[in-house]
């Protein structure tokens, strides 16, 4: 990373945390705030995030009282504790030592609770965090630094830091990285949404570098957990490059770039606000296997609350950083956004409406995120601006997220439809289903199909083996995807005719289980006078 290890403490100037909440809103550094404005600030998400810790006395996420959140360790025969949570509390509902001595007793580095140092030491976990959900008041009233998701509660799960060895250098999350148990522990609190900002060197020392892009046993670990926990949502970063050319080709980190996270790259060139920018030190795909990577990008340049690296007494300091390690919470933030829009009931109406409410699946929020992006036009090259390849890419994946151009509101002239289909109800070896739409006007329309694959086999960075385990295939009229690689389809038309548009999904082959979850959005000038049920119907082929 770019400033992985170096926060840089700035004075209250121009804020990138003030560009970040409006420009993932409307895709502005100066718009409208569409979410907030109706009362989406994260109110009932929780999201956890797996880091170097957090130093809770920040303002940023403090309680009115000043007290601590309740803590969580382990034992060396039990493994992790999670029982400790408060819900009732502001921001931090638990803290979750991955590293403690409790659990590790004598080892190197274990955090001793209570004890100088135990909290976050470094800053990375406690910036990462307030790109997420840091508040210094009120959610309702935007404070200066504040994040994305301001009402949003936060799970922290403290991994320590020890910089050059061979795994993740947090090793709360061990070596080699163990990850279900860390996943466990925070959905047992209540997270759904989990930021992660770091990658597996896969037990290759520093300063080698460690393989990237490919299917490695953490990859699999995280398919295989969301496979099992359908609505959790993992947000990765891609990590970062130095210097001012072409990243390599396949160059972002695993786990992230497996096939059921969320994998963030980064925007703003040098530091700017300019979300139409790529950051020079945003990492590219495709994975080994030929998946499209990242899926999209997110503000790679953020203020927010952090720790007082400076000890000058300063309860509610800010830095300003740049890294993709911000641009994957920054970007977990919006998806507690589209959470919040589902589960309060704002689809299908625009209004919240308590007979509306929905839980979603990770795929649906991912869908969600993928459908609401917009191509980022430029990119730098050895101190030059040049144009972006066409969307989907494995420079950008599918673009950066503008949530107002994927969920409606009343007024809008673009609507949205979604379906999110359990596995208990999924489409079987063969079948399709088909919704019709409407088309009244020329506006744009988008499909955009995700689902939860089930996981895949480890593999070297040789080896390009499809990685695909079930294959959906996404059809609109008589345009299909065609795509054989890659859980995550959409289909785009800029002008379409009005008329009848038929969006048929269709399990091409399922390798594994009888049946196969999924979630389409579907954005358009269509009607939603009496959106629900859908229009379907089911065949076999």
């Amino acid at each position: 990373m770019r400033k992985l290890f170096a926060v840089l403490l700035i004075a209250f100037s121009a804020s990138a945390n003030e560009f970040s909440y409006r420009s993932l809103q409307s895709g502005s550094p100066i718009g409208p705030t569409p979410l907030h404005d109706r009362g989406i600030h994260g109110e009932g998400q929780i999201v956890a995030i797996v880091d170097t810790g957090l130093e809770y006395s920040s303002c940023y996420y403090a309680e009115p009282d000043g007290s601590a959140p309740p803590f969580n360790t382990g034992t060396p025969s039990g493994g992790l504790d999670w029982t400790n949570v408060d819900l009732s509390r502001r921001k931090v509902i638990a803290y979750d030592f991955l590293y403690s001595c409790n659990q590790y007793p004598g080892a190197k580095g274990c955090d001793a609770i209570g004890a100088p140092g135990a909290l976050d030491n470094h800053g990375h976990g406690t910036h990462a965090a307030g790109a997420i959900a840091g508040d210094s008041g009120a959610p309702i009233k935007h404070d200066w630094g504040d994040a994305i998701a301001p009402g949003a509660k936060l799970v922290i799960q403290d991994a320590g830091l020890t910089t050059g060895d061979a795994c993740t250098q947090y090793p709360g999350i061990g070596c080699p990285a163990v990850l279900t148990p860390i996943f466990e522990q925070a959905y047992k609190q209540g997270a759904r949404i989990h930021s992660n900002s770091w990658g597996d060197r896969q037990g290759v020392p520093y300063p080698a570098t460690p393989p990237t892009a490919n299917y490695s046993s953490t990859s699999r670990e995280v398919d295989a957990f969301v496979w099992s926990h359908p609505d959790s949502l993992l947000v990765f970063n891609t990590g970062n490059a130095s210097g001012n050319g072409t990243p390599p080709a396949s160059s972002l980190s695993a786990p992230g770039s497996a096939k059921n996270t969320l994998q963030v790259g980064g925007t703003r060139y040098y530091g700017s606000g300019d979300d139409d920018i790529l950051a020079q030190f945003t990492l590219f795909g495709p994975s080994r296997d030929g998946r499209i990577k990242p899926d999209v990008v997110g503000p790679a340049k953020v203020m927010s609350g952090d720790i007082d690296l400076n000890n000058d007494g300063r309860a509610c300091e800010a830095t300003d950083s740049d890294g993709t390690s911000w641009a994957a919470p920054s970007v977990a933030g919006a998806a507690a956004l589209v959470r919040q829009y589902y589960t309060d009931g704002f689809y299908p109406t625009g209004v919240a409406t308590t007979a509306n409410r929905i839980t979603p699946s990770a795929a649906l929020l991912k869908a969600t995120i993928i459908a609401a992006a917009r191509p980022v036009l430029w990119r730098p090259q050895n101190g030059n601006l040049i144009a972006t390849k066409p969307v989907p890419s494995n420079e950008q994946g599918w673009g950066f997220p503008v949530l107002d151009d994927a969920l409606y509101f009343p007024g809008d002239a673009r609507h949205i439809r979604v379906v999110d289909v359990p596995l208990s109800s999924g489409l079987a070896q063969g079948q399709s289903s088909t919704i019709r739409v409407q088309l009244k006007s020329n506006a744009p329309f988008k499909a955009v199909l995700v689902w939860t694959d089930p996981p895949g086999v480890v593999r070297s960075i040789a080896d390009p083996t499809p990685e695909l385990v079930n294959d959906l295939d996404l059809r609109v009229n008589d345009i299909a995807t065609n795509d054989h690689l890659n859980n995550v389809e959409a289909l785009s038309l800029a002008q379409p005719s009005p008329g009848a548009y038929d969006i048929t999904v269709t399990a091409s082959q399922l390798r594994f289980g009888p049946r196969q979850s999924y979630a389409l959005v579907i954005l358009g000038d269509f009607d939603i006078a009496n959106p629900a049920p859908l229009r379907s119907r089911s065949v076999r082929h």
